[in-house]
């Protein structure tokens, strides 16, 4: 099984109020101690310029004033102080890309009906994509892939079409999971990384000449997302593309790899994309739903 690569986290430094409330289990403590404090302070000042005028301005006065500049500094650099980071979620289409970054899912097909139905669709697809792998790719016709039309597949080369036809796509990036071997009486696992090659065959065949450069397939281990994290970070900064004319398609891959999806395109000008369709009653998509991608900007600022 391979170990988990979990990214690294700042140690929190427990500030002084936090201290006292861990101290003493009393959250209001330090509101108490603070009044009590501020309250030592007003008496001293009032034995200091009770007597005093300044401008025919009564020292009480002035002592009234002084603490409450004094109350409003030490909020402003408390506020200051706990500032936190939040997101900023914006869902919209996006705009077309000249860098299309890709995660692929294990092969499946969108099927319905009985068990032994689903697992014939299952393997028929799968049979498709083997002999699609193993043909010469100037052999392929448009018919040898009509057995991957709704599978998990289709909603990448949806993506490439859609920012094809949007703008001038140039780059074609895939990350997948590697084959699991086989350990003690379990069964290896077929990946998903083998299917980059069926996609760029697939996209060629249907859209020759586009001049679309697919580079080899990154293979990421299942659930490790914080090496998905590291290599989608590395090829926003390694291409030569500049990133805010690059996007990440989430689509694919499991739930637990978008996290390291999301974190890669933290950073300003990374931004990701679903491919969204017509769903069934279930949730499942349906076979002939139109596909269009939907925008994931993720913009952290402070507050």
């Amino acid at each position: 099984m391979n170990e988990l690569a979990l990214p690294k986290v700042k140690r929190h430094e427990t500030g002084f109020t936090d201290f006292v409330q861990n101290a003493f289990g009393q959250p209001s403590l330090t509101l108490a101690l603070t009044a009590f404090l501020l309250g030592l302070l007003g008496n001293a000042l009032a034995n200091l310029l009770g007597s005093w005028t300044v401008w025919r301005i009564s020292g009480n006065w002035i002592i009234v004033f002084v603490i409450t500049l004094l109350v409003v500094v030490l909020w402003y650099v408390q506020r200051r102080r706990t500032r936190r980071g939040e997101v900023e979620i914006s869902v919209c289409a996006p705009e077309g890309k000249a860098g299309l970054i890709i995660l692929l899912s294990t092969l499946n097909p969108f099927s319905t009906g009985t068990k032994e139905e689903v697992t014939q669709r299952r393997q028929a697809v799968q049979a498709a994509a083997t002999w699609i792998a193993q043909a010469e790719p100037a052999n392929l016709r448009a018919a040898d892939f009509e057995a991957l039309l709704n599978t998990n597949l289709e909603p990448a080369l949806r993506a490439l079409e859609w920012h094809l036809a949007k703008a001038k796509l140039e780059h074609c990036w895939t990350i997948g999971s590697p084959d699991e071997p086989v350990v003690g009486n379990q069964a290896g696992v077929s990946g998903s990384a083998w299917l980059g090659e069926i996609l760029k065959r697939w996209y060629e065949c249907l859209h020759p000449a586009t001049g679309v450069t697919f580079h080899d397939t990154q293979e990421v281990p299942a659930r490790n997302y914080g090496q998905l994290w590291e290599t989608i970070d590395r090829v926003f900064r390694e291409a030569s593309l500049k990133p805010d004319t690059m996007i990440c398609d989430i689509t694919g891959g499991l739930k637990l790899m978008s996290i390291g999806a999301a974190l890669a395109c933290l950073d300003e000008g990374r931004t990701m994309q679903y491919m969204d369709s017509a769903r069934d009653w279930k949730g499942d998509p349906l076979p002939h739903g139109q596909m269009a991608p939907v925008l994931v900007d993720i913009t952290p600022y402070l507050v």
